[in-house]
């Protein structure tokens, strides 16, 4: 009876540990002062949680430790716009990243980014966002329809779009960038 018993803890075991080890991981990560970004990282999140088979971490830049970096899959990254630029923080926190023998060589990326206007560099940004992940030999991917080809924005300080918080179109954009994201990671994994 002990056998069997400790027999059944055993398979249990393995099996489990083998699914977790089976299962790719999302990371996204993100900077915000004024909440906007935290906003769309939480509806990217969601879309990647919507398909089964992902782990998903959401953490702010500062909470993401070189371990989780070098352990995730799929690598989403969100700024604020600052004057058509990457966030300095942002910057940092890519520009901290292990380069030496190419870590990261062949995991996804993805970008969002939150600006206050319209044409006031969201575009420049995902795309610087993009080229540093290129440069660590990164697989990029933008969302879901043609107007997320970059990856996932908002606007949120110009008129119509100016209400105090990240309007709809654009969560959908960041929920169709989450789970484009955690489709392709279970892709790639295979």
């Amino acid at each position: 009876m002990h056998r069997f018993f400790l027999f059944c803890i055993l398979f249990l075991l393995f099996f489990f540990v083998g699914f977790a080890q089976g299962q790719p991981t999302v990371l996204i990560t993100y900077y915000s002062q004024s909440g906007n970004t935290k906003t769309m990282a939480q509806a990217v999140e969601e879309g990647a949680k919507s398909v089964a088979g992902v782990r998903v971490l959401l953490l702010s830049i500062d909470q993401v430790s070189t371990k989780e970096l070098l352990e995730a899959d799929a690598i989403v990254v969100g700024s604020p716009v600052y004057n058509a630029n990457v966030a300095p923080a942002v910057q940092e926190f890519i520009n901290s990243w292990p380069f030496a023998g190419r870590p990261l060589k062949n995991k996804l990326g993805a970008a969002f980014v939150t600006g206050g206007g319209i044409s006031i560099g969201e575009e420049l940004v995902q795309v610087n966002l993009l080229q540093s992940m290129l440069i660590h030999g990164m697989l990029v991917l933008g969302g879901e329809e043609p107007e997320a080809a970059f990856g996932a924005s908002a606007i949120t300080g110009e008129a119509p779009f100016q209400t105090g918080k990240v309007e709809e179109q654009f969560l959908v954009k960041g929920k169709g960038l989450g789970k484009r994201v955690a489709e392709m990671a279970i892709l790639h994994e295979k």
